[in-house]
């Protein structure tokens, strides 16, 4: 099997669903977000109905999370006030394997009970989520502990390495690469995570130079990239401040803080997804065509503005609805897939196929999920009867079992994003069944493509053939780049603004509140980034998925993308520089893991490897080229977009050129399969 399909893989392909109030009326429009035009004319309904979530669950909502929050700071507190304590359960979630929570609960002080401060904010069954959450928090502090201190002993023991950190504009790659090296159960994102613990090392020692430079009145404050310089005055100075301030943090710890938890999300990952006191229960709405409704316990304290008699929570519960939108968009695919047959387009047919397949597969899962909570319920409702069913009771148990089996669904996320509240469902990548019924059995994965991130084009691909011959592809969203690029040039603009505002308003009246005009331009700001992240994620989404199915019509079994995380942008490049360096580009490389990884491909087939030389180097020959204006132009010029080879005499475009050079001139530099 290793040239047809890889083992399935373990990835969690999770999907959204907006979380309605109970009595709102849903329309079918998209996935069901946008409110019914006509609502039931009770004054009532009407107020309830004015936002996805009304005010009154909102609030209950809010609450709840609040409630959840607390409990989770309240463990990292008792953990983090002994740092000796924090270190032996941080050295103890590393070796442990499964449920983190399950290290947390042994612990005495970390117990729940009905009485205790624990059970003031969170049932039993809750208090298991907020152990699991702050166990990922001490083992993510942990390992960022073991990256500072590592760091710390690079730099005390070799002093340049102290000053390329300062110096540099961007951290050092093989400096980052130095402190990765201490973690042995590496992750994909053991890079980022080193890259992390550089960044706030380097941040502190900022803050402490500048504590030891007070600004004069009327004198600009010199960045320590200045105060460094060889013909800086307070060059020695500095650097024999930042020597002592090093050795001081190797010899006494660094000054970390008490980590917090403050996102608005709950995460039930330590249930167990087949009894009432997990904390949430589905039902499916037997007068609303693929509805659901959700029941939510809320913490003690905090009750419910409506009661539900089919609430397993009682009074205790905040109820609401969500559209499950996985059979439309399946029926959908499908009816796509039949017309693509019709007309002869057999790989959009495919694609298609594998699409409705999958939300199938999925709506499936969201369905024997809702069985396994009400069997459940009623095989605990027939052991409670006095004179029992022993056959039915059995039939009960079987059901579960087989149920639990088949179960590839995780415990699922509910999210608060300022008035919106998600519900995020993780789901397992479909089976080799699946995948070989969608697929056609004759492909066969042997190739191997590079990809390399234009200037013109978002991705270009080049797939090698078995013949020496190349199926290559220029992947690019003009229109999206250019609405980007206007947005970002108004947050520009309104930056400064705001800059300017808030200058002249903390000068005048240093540590008052703003007044309405700056946080009005504050909010337009914010707004406007907004619309760049959603133009980022529309733009990573369709360029992954173009990627993928090109790749897999033509039989692609290994991705090779170039590694720009150490980036920087030469002088004269404008705004080439920013589009090369920001991470839309990880955003685009982690889209494909993800759906390659959909798709059967074991961590999604992907290496980075080092572009050096990729666009100055003549696939064919090896031979140094220079960039020129077109085809028929053998002068050099600066950003051109085709390349030309003097010994070969060949034109080629220039994104195509380095696209060959990455999957065969250069070594991979990371593990295989991972993009961090």
């Amino acid at each position: 099997m290793d040239d047809y399909y890889r083992s399935p893989s373990s990835t969690f392909l999770v999907q959204k669903f907006s979380l309605n109030s109970y009595h709102r009326v849903i329309t079918r429009k998209g996935l069901g977000r946008k409110p019914a035009s006509v609502i039931e004319p009770s004054e009532t309904l009407r107020r309830l109905s004015g936002r996805k979530c009304n005010n009154l669950d909102f609030a209950v909502l809010s609450q709840s999370f609040s409630s959840y929050r607390k409990a989770v700071n309240l463990i990292l507190e008792k953990v983090f006030s002994d740092l000796s304590y924090a270190e032996s359960l941080g050295k103890e979630l590393d070796e442990h394997r499964g449920m983190l929570y399950l290290v947390l609960r042994k612990e005495q002080k970390l117990k729940w009970t009905l009485d205790n401060e624990f059970g003031q904010f969170v049932f039993e069954r809750m208090h298991r989520n907020a152990l699991e959450t702050a166990a990922r928090i001490i083992y993510a502090q942990y390992t960022r502990r073991r990256m500072v201190n590592s760091l710390l002993n690079i730099l005390v023991s070799d002093d340049r390495q102290l000053l390329r950190l300062m110096k540099n504009r961007r951290i050092p790659s093989d400096l980052i690469r130095k402190v990765k090296d201490i973690i042995e159960k590496r992750s994909n994102g053991s890079y980022h995570y080193a890259l992390s613990a550089c960044r706030q090392v380097r941040s502190v020692l900022r803050k402490e130079v500048r504590k030891t430079n007070p600004l004069k009145e009327g004198e600009r404050r010199k960045t320590v990239r200045e105060l460094l310089k060889k013909d800086s005055p307070d060059r020695i100075r500095t650097e024999l401040f930042l020597i002592d301030k090093v050795t001081e943090w190797k010899r006494d710890g660094f000054p970390f803080i008490t980590p917090t938890f403050q996102r608005g999300t709950v995460d039930f990952a330590a249930s167990t997804e087949n009894s009432t006191g997990q904390g949430y229960w589905f039902m499916p709405d037997p007068e609303r065509e693929d509805e659901v409704k959700v029941y939510i316990k809320t913490p003690p304290g905090i009750e419910g503005h409506e009661l539900d008699t089919k609430s397993p929570y009682k009074n205790q519960t905040v109820r609401l609805r969500f559209f499950n939108w996985l059979p439309r968009k399946a029926a959908r695919a499908k009816r796509k897939a039949e017309e693509a047959r019709k007309l002869g387009h057999t790989q959009r047919a495919m694609q298609l196929e594998y699409r409705a397949a999958r939300f199938e597969d999925m709506s499936e899962q969201l369905n024997n999920m809702m069985r396994l909570h009400r069997y459940t319920r009623e095989l605990a409702k027939e052991r409670a009867q006095p004179e029992k069913n022993e056959g039915h009771i059995q039939n009960l148990r079987v059901m579960i079992q087989e149920l639990k089996r088949g179960r590839r669904s995780a415990p699922p996320i509910v999210k608060v994003v300022e008035k919106n509240v998600t519900l995020l469902i993780p789901f397992m990548a479909p089976d080799e069944k699946l995948l070989k019924a969608t697929h056609s059995s004759s492909m066969v994965r042997k190739r191997k493509a590079g990809v390399d991130r234009g200037l013109r084009h978002s991705m270009v691909v080049s797939v090698k053939n078995g013949d020496d011959s190349y199926a290559e592809t220029m992947i690019g969203r003009q229109e999206l780049y250019e609405k980007r690029e206007r947005l970002r040039q108004q947050t520009r603009v309104l930056m400064s603004e705001v800059a300017l505002k808030r200058n002249n308003w903390e000068r005048k009246h240093s540590m008052q509140q703003p007044p309405a005009i700056v946080l009005k331009k504050e909010q337009e700001l914010e707004s406007v980034w907004r619309k760049v992240r959603s133009i980022d994620r529309e733009i990573s989404h369709q360029v992954a998925s173009e990627t993928v199915w090109f790749c897999e019509h033509h039989g692609v079994k290994t991705l090779y993308f170039e590694d720009l995380r150490s980036f920087q942008g030469k002088g004269g490049m404008r705004r080439h520089s920013w589009n090369l360096s920001t991470n839309l580009w990880g955003k685009m490389i982690e889209g494909v893991r993800y759906r390659r990884e959909a798709l059967g491909h074991r961590n999604g087939g992907i290496w980075l490897v080092n572009p050096a030389w990729t666009s100055q180097t003549c696939h064919m020959c090896g031979a140094r080229g220079v960039r020129v204006k077109n085809e028929s132009f053998t002068e050099e010029t600066k950003g051109g977009e085709y390349f030309h080879c003097s010994q070969c005499d060949e034109h080629f475009h220039a994104d195509v050129n380095a696209a060959r050079n990455i999957m065969d001139v250069q070594k991979p530099t990371v593990v295989g399969g991972r993009t961090a």
